[in-house]
């Protein structure tokens, strides 16, 4: 399972849709769409389920207590956006 993410068209800010899904699941839906209220520039986006991308978040590991160490739970957004910034560079 993962949250179904995609990057706001007008600021490449990820936006979160709350929607928790699977690949297989994903995969039967790529031909649809969905619209969304971006929080970023307050437009409703009507994006493609194709190129959303599904966040799966790493399990913890019992003996890490340190939030600094697990800066990619406590920070999704960013760190979701950084990959999406570094895959669209030449």
């Amino acid at each position: 399972m993962g949250s179904l993410i995609f990057s706001c068209p007008k600021t490449w800010r990820v936006i979160e849709t709350g929607i928790e899904t699977d690949d297989a699941t994903l995969a039967r839906l790529r031909s649809c769409s969905l619209s969304v209220d971006c929080s970023y520039c307050h437009a409703t986006h009507e994006l493609k389920i194709k190129d959303g991308h599904l966040f799966k978040m790493r399990p913890r590991r019992s003996q890490i207590h340190c939030t600094g160490l697990l800066c990619d739970e406590v920070d999704v957004g960013g760190l979701v956006q950084r990959t999406l910034l570094r895959a669209t560079r030449p």
